[in-house]
């Protein structure tokens, strides 16, 4: 067993092997406007999170959406953000985090400058949406409702 933990279950052979992403790396998904990162995928965290790193022109929005699997967690890295959740309005600056959980409306724009922010989602599996996505535009992005449903992710309006 792992940790000497009874409760823990796992073997050396099937334990998350820990794991250090530099700046600039990860799985690069462009977009018009924005940029995703997959920093931590399902497989490399056992499906407990997917972390990943976004880049945002300014302008940049995500509509108001609620997800029915999992809550995410912003970080905002780089410029001022105005974030949806719920009811609430925020705007926010680099250091803020704001928690969307599971089934809450939330959106955000991002402002003049631009943005960078961090998203932690959990539990994962929320990457396949946004690879999807990414193959979606690709192909003219017939399938969007298609996708944002099979991922249990609704707009909300």
């Amino acid at each position: 067993m792992v940790g000497g933990d009874p409760r823990n279950k796992r073997t050396e052979e099937n334990a998350v092997v820990p794991k250090i992403v530099a700046a600039g790396d990860g799985e690069l998904l462009e977009f018009d406007d924005w940029a995703a990162v997959i920093k931590i995928a399902a497989e490399e965290s056992d499906g407990t999170m997917t972390v990943l790193e976004t880049r945002h022109d300014p302008g940049n929005d995500a509509d108001a959406h609620t997800h029915s699997r999992e809550s995410e967690i912003f970080f905002v890295l780089e410029g001022r953000v105005t974030f949806t959740v719920g009811d609430a309005l925020h705007e926010v600056g680099p250091g803020a985090t704001v928690f969307g959980p599971v089934g809450t409306a939330h959106g955000f724009e991002v402002g003049p400058n631009g943005g960078r922010l961090l998203h932690v989602f959990v539990p994962s599996g929320i990457e396949g949406y946004f690879r999807e996505m990414h193959a979606d535009k690709a192909d003219g992005g017939a399938d969007y409702i298609a996708i944002r449903r099979h991922y249990g992710v609704t707009t909300q309006g």
